[in-house]
């Protein structure tokens, strides 16, 4: 049935006139497209348009028409033998592969490249035809022949991406098992064009068999002796890191960052070559006791015992595989015996939280002591502490809420939290009046009504002290007469306390009851009083305990208390454990959002970072007055 709908919309994709052009261009060994490979893709991708089949042996007239040079005629000639002889050696039959010889140049024969950089024996590989690469072995073709580098002007056409290539390479990539056996039990090189002693940009045969799965010829390479940590990935001291890859790493950490968990076992259940020499740097050296120690008291372990550059090679994987977001093969490489980095654990806590995997969350925070870094990186400031905040807030499970808070705790260190300094003395030094006129009708100008008890004022003292008595007092002046000023909601003795701050002009000599502080800060705050306030924040903090943290840090956040707020948060930071297990205050305060408009885990992050931010600052300091003073000391 006849189908007049049009493949596309409007017009095929660029990439499908590519694919289609390409191909042309393939089928007949051309180096570069032409006219009439893109009149051919229009036929099939356009309706409506029609063009004749490329004639046979039109390549070869329009080279003979084009350059008209005796040079060029020669390079024509040459150019028909070579395809006439490629064809002939890939019909397979031994007859006719002795009859492409004598078309083929004397010194290469059977090794002979086209315009691809491909020999026969390639092409066979990637047809999956093992009769003619059997044949053509048998006929003495090199197992071991490379596609020429990109850039050889004698081969123009070269893909850059499979130079050095070898018929093993190109087996393995298009997955022909059969093809494979055949060159692997001829003997050709396991590792395909690349070497241990050269640096080569190219692929292996293990690199691109893990690349697309094919777990047969992955045990089959590896049967012959491939090397799953071979990395050839050059490296080039002059290249920023930000330029683009030469080389691949290892198939190890191929099959980590395409997710081929079996692909990765079987590559690490071969047997491990023992390194009998390592160079170690200086560092390494000096850490080697502890970890001797440390790798010798287990030896019952069953995991493989790897070498330093086998390590490396498993972290590379460590890291693909996390960035790669394959969780199981990240955790996988970690139950080997490699160490975490900072990067790896966050990325993978991020995606097993994502993925709601409780257990594997556990698992992954109990590791943490093991990635902590010592500096606190500023990527552990601020991508990973939000992102363990972030798994605290949502976490239902009572074991990861604690190792989550022990790990705050850690974080936030056993130093003394920093101490709240109360101000002695409000913006004037000294007294502004003499005590004794402290609730004194002698000279008083304005009477407070409290608890139904009159209490006497001046207002030279009260006017300028707060603003919010300055306005409570111009209302009533506008009365006329002695003003009497009504306050509510705070007790008399609460008061007097107020007025003793502002005729003495400080905190000296005030001495209020534990368990009126609270109430006092209330008053300080209503008042606007900086200097109560910060005093009643000193006297809070100092009274700080498990049983009432809850309740002072919600009367700090009412009653704008930033301070004694920021003490109460390092105390629920440096006692988070103790304080979930104490009661379930603490929990209803982080999780139940008792205060409107205020993130208490919020406050808890910012509170940590800044701990840490701090920390770091003040161990520069250190170091730079330590480094100084030898440089003194040299001197």
């Amino acid at each position: 049935e006849l189908c007049y709908e049009r493949a596309y919309v409007v017009l095929p994709p660029l990439v499908e006139w590519l694919r289609v052009a390409a191909a042309h261009g393939e089928h007949r060994f051309a180096a570069i497209l032409d006219r009439d490979d893109i009149m051919q893709a229009a036929r099939l991708l356009l309706p409506g348009v029609d063009c004749p089949v490329r004639t046979l042996g039109e390549e070869a007239i329009r080279v003979r028409r084009i350059n008209g040079g005796e040079e060029d005629h020669i390079e024509a000639a040459r150019q028909i033998q070579v395809e006439l002889a490629f064809r002939l050696m890939l019909t397979g039959r031994p007859e006719l592969i002795q009859q492409a010889l004598p078309l083929l140049p004397a010194p290469t024969r059977l090794d002979t490249f086209n315009l691809q950089g491909h020999t026969a024996l390639m092409l066979a590989a990637l047809i999956n035809d093992d009769i003619t690469l059997s044949a053509l072995l048998d006929a003495s073709a090199s197992l071991d022949v490379e596609t020429p580098a990109s850039g050889n002007p004698m081969y123009a056409a070269v893909n850059g991406e499979t130079q050095h290539w070898t018929a093993l390479t190109y087996a393995a990539s298009r997955g022909h098992t059969r093809c494979v056996r055949v060159l692997l039990e001829r003997g050709a090189s396991v590792e395909g064009g690349a070497q241990l002693s050269e640096d080569k940009c190219t692929l292996t045969p293990l690199q691109v068999a893990c690349g697309t799965g094919n777990l047969e010829i992955v045990s089959l390479l590896l049967a012959h002796g491939a090397n799953p940590f071979l990395s050839t990935q050059l490296k080039d001291a002059l290249c920023y890191s930000a330029s683009a890859q030469r080389g691949c790493y290892s198939a190890m950490s191929v099959a980590a960052a395409h997710g081929q968990r079996a692909i990765l076992q079987k590559l690490v259940a071969q047997p491990i070559t023992p390194v009998t020499k390592e160079v170690l740097s200086l560092e390494e050296m000096l850490a080697e006791g502890t970890a001797t120690k440390d790798h010798r008291s287990s030896p019952t372990s069953s995991t493989p015992q790897f070498s330093k550059m086998q390590i490396k090679a498993l972290q590379e994987a460590m890291y693909h595989s996390a960035e790669n977001n394959h969780l199981d093969i990240t955790v996988e490489i970690r139950s080997l015996g490699v160490p975490w980095t900072l990067h790896c654990w966050m990325h993978s806590l991020g995606a097993a939280h994502e993925a709601r995997l409780d257990c594997v969350i556990d698992q992954l925070l109990q590791d943490f002591l093991q990635v902590c870094p010592d500096d606190y990186s500023s990527q552990f400031v601020q991508e990973c502490l939000p992102l363990l905040f972030n798994i605290f807030r949502y976490s239902k499970k009572e074991g990861t809420t604690l190792l989550l808070a022990d790990i705050f705790s850690t974080c936030f260190g056993w130093e003394p939290i920093k101490p709240i300094r109360d101000c002695v003395l409000t913006g004037v030094s000294g007294s502004r009046i003499d005590p004794k006129y402290v609730n004194n009708p002698e000279l008083s100008d304005v009477t407070f009504r409290v608890e139904g008890r009159l209490f006497y004022a001046h207002k030279i003292v009260l006017v300028t002290a707060s603003p919010r008595l300055r306005a409570m007092l111009s209302s009533k002046l506008c009365e006329g007469g002695t003003p009497t000023v009504q306050i509510n909601d705070i007790r008399y003795h609460i008061f007097q306390i107020v007025m003793q701050f502002l005729y003495q002009g400080g905190c000296k000599d005030l001495e209020p009851a534990p368990e009126d502080i609270l109430e006092l800060m209330a008053a300080a705050n209503f008042f606007q009083l900086d200097g109560l306030l910060r005093y009643c924040e000193g006297r809070c903090s100092a009274m700080l305990a498990l049983d009432n943290v809850v309740s002072m840090y919600i009367h700090a956040k009412v009653y704008n208390a930033v301070q004694l707020l920021e003490y109460c948060q390092s105390f629920l930071l440096q006692n988070m454990v103790a304080l979930l297990t104490y009661d379930d205050s603490v929990k209803r305060l982080l999780f139940a959002k008792k205060l409107p408009n205020h993130d208490v885990l919020g406050g808890l992050l910012n509170t940590l970072q800044n701990r840490i931010k701090l920390r770091r600052s003040q161990s520069n300091t250190c170091k730079l007055a330590q480094s100084s003073q030898k440089t003194v000391n040299n001197k």
